[in-house]
């Protein structure tokens, strides 16, 4: 789903092929699942900032829209940390100090649960959990942000049969409309004196009707301008001519290198020196 829209402006990433920008956002989730340590990740953090200085993204309307995204890596990065305590678990932190336990939450042979403490090991594993689902929701935001939905179906569509990606890339596209909808929906409503944080449960899921219901109705709505837009298009007859030439210019060629040089070296000390393993 996209968080955050494609604006136009003139800027170096607006500018990138997007093939180019699909190479640094497929870099930087190669290194998100190297790592387990946050130390790199905080390298990582930084290149992902210089990019979206350049692309003059706005930052206040991505928190406004990724926020609860980053609340749910905060809280499920640091409960399933809960579950490193034994040194098996463990690669290049010595045992007696990754395994040493802050606080012991359930004691051993706990049903269900088994032990569970906080380790030294473990705060490090949920902090990496934490900025990897952070930084990879920073990504695709920055990606969705700098590159038109079209170039991105055009791209899928030259990987993946171009009916399946007119669908995924459909379902990404228009759930920020959809939300901007149901945002109204809901403002309206609470003009008219509308609140559902007040009275019993039973009372608050009753009031849920008045927003539910013109929501399923403005999804309804739009699916139906949307399957008449492909119709009146002739979508199926025949697989679309892509419009933009995926060559690449100077610019592109320069950032690629850049992207697969800082890639490249973050994988080397990754396996060589074991940096980021835990």
């Amino acid at each position: 789903m996209v968080l955050l829209e494609y604006e136009a402006k003139d800027t170096i990433i607006h500018r990138l092929n997007p093939a180019v920008k699909a190479i640094w956002f497929a870099c930087c989730t190669f290194l998100f699942t190297l790592y387990l340590e946050p130390q790199p990740l905080i390298i990582l953090a930084a290149q992902i900032a210089v990019v979206g200085y350049l692309s003059r993204v706005p930052w206040v309307k991505l928190l406004s829209r990724a926020w609860w995204a980053y609340i749910g890596s905060l809280f499920g990065g640091y409960t399933v940390s809960l579950w490193i305590t034994s040194p098996e678990q463990l690669w290049r932190i010595p045992p007696e100090y990754g395994c040493r336990v802050v606080l012991e939450v359930t004691p051993r042979g706990t049903p269900i649960i088994g032990y569970t403490a906080i380790t030294y090991a473990g705060l490090l594993w949920g902090t990496a959990v934490t900025m990897k689902i952070a930084l990879a929701v920073t990504a695709a935001c920055l990606l969705t942000y700098t590159t038109p939905i079209s170039d991105i179906v055009s791209l899928v569509g030259r990987i993946l049969p171009y009916k399946i990606s007119f669908i995924v890339m459909t379902g990404v596209r228009f759930y920020p409309v959809l939300l901007e909808r149901i945002q109204g929906i809901i403002d309206a409503a609470r003009s008219r004196g509308w609140e559902a944080s007040y009275g019993n449960p039973i009372r608050r899921v009753r009031s849920l009707y008045t927003i539910v219901f013109p929501s399923i109705r403005e999804a309804i709505l739009l699916s139906e301008r949307m399957s008449l837009s492909i119709e009146s298009r002739a979508f199926g007859v025949k697989k679309p001519t892509p419009i933009k030439s995926l060559a690449f210019n100077k610019s592109d060629i320069l950032f690629t290198i850049f992207v697969t040089s800082f890639t490249g070296v973050l994988t080397y000390t990754w396996s060589v020196y074991g940096f980021g393993m835990l």
